[in-house]
């Protein structure tokens, strides 16, 4: 719904201006113009950009090719024999390992074995109390029994002291005996009735 005032502010038909080819010329060269502006812009630097990563992605992958030449290079040239070697190595220590493995399984059995007697002992070892307290009562009768070796001493030293004594005695008794005799065989000669 338009108002009277809205129609006759509208323009009419006849007073719009077509626009003229050398407007529209105009037109095509500002428009081109900003987009060259704008290709200038953003374009050529990421070109730039892009083109500098290409260039040093170049330089790191010649360095590196550089680098693997030099190590090529310096490796062994026996390097295939000692390769060999060395499969032959690790065959070999392949051989042992599974010989080990075989070692390991047996040491478990006997460690099950050993696990198996340290429970014997262990239920042996219970006794230890019993037999220390043992141990502690023959410890004092051994000490009841210290004056009783004093005095086997004493008896020792007696009896030694007794057969000094004893062979004194036998001296006496055989210097005794040979003073009576003579003596003796004088009585002996005599011709007694008896």
């Amino acid at each position: 719904m338009t108002t009277k005032k809205q129609k006759e502010e509208a323009p009419k038909v006849e007073d719009v201006a077509v626009p003229t080819i050398e407007c529209l010329e105009n037109l095509v060269s500002k428009m081109e113009e900003q987009t060259s502006t704008k290709f200038e812009r953003f374009f050529l630097p990421a070109l730039a950009v892009f083109s500098a990563t290409i260039i040093g992605m170049f330089v790191i992958i010649y360095s590196i090719t550089q680098d693997m030449t030099r190590l090529a290079n310096s490796m062994d040239p026996n390097m295939g024999g000692n390769m060999s070697a060395m499969v032959s190595s690790i065959e070999k220590l392949s051989n042992n390992v599974s010989q080990m493995t075989v070692s390991v399984a047996h040491m478990q059995k006997n460690f099950s074995q050993v696990n198996k007697n340290m429970d014997i002992i262990a239920k042996k070892l219970d006794n230890l109390d019993s037999i220390s307290t043992d141990l502690t009562l023959v410890s004092a009768k051994m000490d009841a029994l210290e004056p009783m070796l004093i005095n086997m001493e004493e008896m020792n030293k007696n009896m030694t002291t007794m057969q000094d004594s004893m062979t004194w005695m036998q001296r006496d008794l055989s210097i005794l005996r040979a003073s009576f005799s003579r003596p003796m065989s004088v009585i002996n000669k005599m011709p007694f009735p008896f």
